[in-house]
């Protein structure tokens, strides 16, 4: 999961020094999720970071796409 993560940060950074403004807000908005979600498993996170996480688990729980029970973060390990 690691390397996925860094790889897709990697490739939404790039999209940034490289893409337009419409394209620019795109990469941003994908990379800071996978920026939060970096912090989140290196055990890093800010209150921001577990504030988004939650806000996604519910949403993810809500939708009947994870338990009630779990978190998509403890599903990543």
């Amino acid at each position: 999961m690691q390397e996925f993560v860094e790889n897709k940060i990697d490739k939404y950074a790039q999209a940034i020094i490289t893409g337009s403004d419409k394209k620019d807000a795109l990469a941003f908005g994908e990379l800071s999720f996978y920026m939060a979600l970096r912090r989140i498993i290196k055990g890093e996170a800010t209150p921001q970071d577990l504030g988004m996480a939650g806000a996604i688990n519910d949403t993810l729980q809500e939708a009947g796409i994870i338990d009630r029970d779990k978190t998509f973060v403890s599903l990543l390990k």
